[in-house]
């Protein structure tokens, strides 16, 4: 009967011991899954940035590029041009 009471008792404190773990790893699981939502949210960020910036370079060389055919007036209202369109399309996707 004592081996019995003996088995018991491991049984629970075993129990015990695995329903601490498990409240852990939840804890552990929620706190990476929050810290992997906001890498994913910075990723994307950077990616747009990436994208922005790209789209800025190319409109750079193509100013560079009518600079030198048309002279700086005509280039200049090209871009200035094409730079309120960007904007206008950086404040769509920010609404």
């Amino acid at each position: 009967m004592k081996d019995l009471i003996a088995l018991v008792s491991g049984i629970e404190y075993k129990t015990r011991q695995l329903s601490s773990q498990l409240r852990s790893f939840e804890k552990q699981i929620d706190a990476l899954q929050s810290h992997n939502k906001k890498l994913l949210d910075e990723n994307n960020e950077l990616k747009l940035r990436v994208k922005q910036l790209e789209y800025t370079n190319q409109i750079i060389k193509i100013a560079k590029a009518l600079e030198r055919e048309k002279g700086s007036t005509g280039a200049k209202q090209l871009v200035n041009g094409l730079l309120r369109e960007v904007d206008r399309c950086i404040g769509l996707m920010n609404d």
